[in-house]
């Protein structure tokens, strides 16, 4: 048992550090990393439980690692509370808003705790120490913000002391702490080099994003952070004050014109998140020929497409996330066609047809779902594809997502279309997020 707890502790690790650096690093909303955090830290706790309770051997080893779930359980319910309070904009400049800077001491700390205590109650198995030493090191190394040298340089002396008092608990000989060490060491290293890589990314993802900002709007650079951190929230005021009639679909339109900088603000942040940034690449493997993006806002992926040679239109309500999509494409010397009128749109698309159609992030704000996955199938030359995804209702940070109730599968199969799915999408009680539907040559 002691073997098989290893390697799936170390091919957790592994599994980790494919995703875990990216998936915390590469995105500006401190408030929304530090969920991240602690929804992956309620995984781990559920797997110290099943894990533990499998490898004891007596009541006494039963209670322990109880306990020890109760204790990871316990800081993580106080990290979850500490940023539900750090996230009010009444504590914005405070030292409690800037736990998040902080929270991989905290982590750490309630950790090395958990850890200490095992060590000093039971008589660890070494090899199960060994990989909860190099996860314990491995979290700590991935929520790191600053000064990447100097926790490196600690984290690989305190594992290099861990796995020496366990060694010398198991007496063990040296070639058996070498051997252990190393891998904790490695463990610590490679997560270090793919925090560092993903945060320079990110500073230059940043950096370009807030100079096209700056240009276009004349807001100042703190100004912009701000509204990084807020316009969600904004608009989900605006909405609510707004107590529009979801079928009314012209002051719906007007409302969303009129919250349009907001929106390409909202756009402009969330764009720069690792599961954006992972999803918008996977996607536009799909471009062929002409291709629209129903929806565009501030414009990334039709931009690229446009950068990589297709024929390529700008589709989406006539307001200031088009007018900076537009000052971006001139500014780029891009050719991009721009409509917000359906019908011309349908006028232009008649004259040449479509080969690709994105629609992502939109279709769920729009009344009548039905329809307009009737118009845009329209709009497709035979053998046309459309991606597009539809987040299932509203919940309480996007009350504008509208509940459509509408069986994709079954209602864009039944105007015609052909699903193309690939292996992910066939993995059985998985939510599919993304559709790709073929239109039959």
């Amino acid at each position: 048992m002691p073997v098989i707890i290893f390697a799936l502790v170390i091919t957790a690790i592994c599994g980790s550090l494919f995703y875990t650096p990216d998936y915390l690093h590469l995105n500006v909303n401190w408030a929304k990393r530090l969920r991240w955090q602690i929804k992956i830290r309620w995984r781990l706790v559920f797997v110290v439980l099943v894990l533990g309770l499998l490898s004891a051997s007596s009541t006494r080893d039963v209670i322990i690692v109880v306990l020890a779930v109760a204790w990871l359980a316990a800081s993580n319910f106080c990290a979850k509370t500490i940023a539900s309070v750090s996230s009010s904009s009444r504590y914005q400049g405070t030292p409690l808003a800037a736990f998040g800077e902080i929270s991989f001491l905290y982590f750490g700390g309630a950790d090395a705790f958990a850890l200490i205590a095992i060590s000093y109650a039971t008589q660890l198995n070494l090899l199960v120490a060994t990989a909860l030493i190099a996860t314990a090191l491995h979290l700590l190394v991935v929520t790191w913000e600053k000064r990447f040298i100097i926790w490196a340089f600690v984290a690989v002396i305190i594992g290099h002391l861990a796995i020496a008092y366990e060694c010398q608990q198991a007496d063990s000989d040296g070639k058996v702490y070498w051997a252990f060490f190393s891998l904790v060491e490695i463990s610590i290293l490679s997560a270090w080099f793919l925090v560092a890589r993903a945060q320079r990314q990110n500073t230059r993802n940043v950096a370009f994003s807030i100079r096209e900002l700056v240009e276009f709007t004349g807001y100042s650079e703190d100004k912009i952070r701000a509204l990084w951190a807020t316009s969600n929230e904004q608009l989900a005021k605006n909405w609510k004050d707004a107590h529009l009639d979801e079928s009314d679909r012209e002051k719906m339109t007007a409302w969303y014109r009129e919250n349009s900088e907001l929106y390409m603000l909202a756009i402009s942040g969330y764009n720069l998140e690792y599961k954006r940034i992972r999803d918008s690449i996977k996607m536009l493997r799909f471009g062929r020929g002409a291709c629209l993006d129903y929806g565009a806002g501030n414009g990334e992926i039709i931009l690229e497409l446009a950068r990589r040679g297709h024929p390529s239109i700008y589709f989406d309500v006539d307001g200031t996330s088009m007018r900076f999509a537009r000052f971006r494409a001139e500014r780029q010397k891009l050719a991009v066609e721009f409509f917000h009128s359906k019908d011309d749109l349908a006028a232009s698309a008649k004259q040449r047809g479509l080969d690709t159609i994105f629609s992502f992030d939109v279709l769920e704000h729009l009344p009548d779902l039905p329809a307009e996955l009737t118009f845009l199938s329209s709009l497709l030359n035979p053998g046309g594809r459309m991606a597009f995804d539809v987040p299932a209702g509203s919940t309480k940070a996007h009350p504008m997502h509208l509940n459509h109730h509408l069986d994709v599968h079954v209602y864009t199969e039944s105007i015609g279309m052909v699903e193309e799915r690939g292996l992910m999408e066939w993995i059985p009680f998985k939510k599919q997020e993304k559709f790709v539907f073929i239109k039959p040559a």
